[in-house]
């Protein structure tokens, strides 16, 4: 598997993407750009269910040469 830039971590509501390299104590920023340092305890269950950050998102499928989310398709298909 590709080595992947970015990972995926809950804060302030919902998941962010964060670069790869930050690890506990470490302070970076989101895709979205929101401030975010990593804590020592590991985030709940509950904190991993939360909505993905659309910012984040768009941002980080723009990155990886992913189309967005929903595509046309997606919906042409819902419409039915």
């Amino acid at each position: 598997m590709a080595h992947r830039p970015f990972r995926w971590f809950p804060h302030d509501g919902k998941r962010h993407a964060v670069p790869e390299r930050l690890v506990v104590g470490d302070a970076g920023a989101t895709l979205c750009g929101r401030e975010v340092a990593v804590p020592h305890d590991r985030p709940s269950k509950t904190e991993w269910c939360w909505p993905t950050c659309g910012v984040c998102d768009s941002a980080w499928r723009s990155r990886e040469g992913i189309l967005p989310f929903p595509r046309a398709a997606d919906r042409a298909v819902v419409r039915r």
